[in-house]
């Protein structure tokens, strides 16, 4: 074998073919998107969950206000917060509830906000308890008045 056709020789299988190039680009190029599209996917998570940590956080802050009993009023009432939260508002809806005892109210409190073009919620519901229906009613705050205890048997 002459001296040039050994060089040659070599030198074809010290260099990557063109095949070879176009297979490892669209391979890398494939996980790149795929790490591309998790990252995404896992920002978009990572958004979502801290959504519902503000939402989660502004209802306590206003249930701690509505704590006050000159909060109380009946019906619904609605509104939104201060500029450092511009996505959310609140709802509050008080009825009396049905379970018959006197001076007690359902009170459903729902945190709502828009992301990407789509509405999210929180609702809370909690029993409030209203000491002055409760004296201004003609029974006890367990119920109107009756010759029977609540256990059932004669006073």
């Amino acid at each position: 074998m002459s001296r040039a056709s050994r060089f040659t020789l070599h030198a074809s299988r010290a260099a990557f073919t063109l095949l070879e190039v176009m297979l490892a680009v669209a391979i890398v190029g494939t996980a790149l998107f795929t790490i591309a599209m998790a990252i995404g996917r896992c920002t978009d998570a990572a958004k979502k969950a801290s959504n519902y940590t503000t939402a989660h956080d502004l209802a306590e802050m206003k249930l701690l206000e509505f704590s006050n009993p000159t909060n109380f009023t009946m019906g619904v009432t609605t509104g939104d917060f201060d500029a450092n939260f511009p996505n959310f508002q609140w709802q509050r809806e008080i009825v009396e509830d049905d379970s018959g005892l006197n001076a007690l109210y359902r009170q459903t409190l729902i945190i709502k906000w828009r992301e990407r073009n789509r509405d999210y919620d929180v609702t809370l519901n909690s029993l409030l308890f209203n000491p002055s229906a409760a004296s201004n009613s003609t029974g006890n705050a367990l119920g109107p008045s009756s010759g029977t205890s609540p256990m059932g048997g004669g006073s």
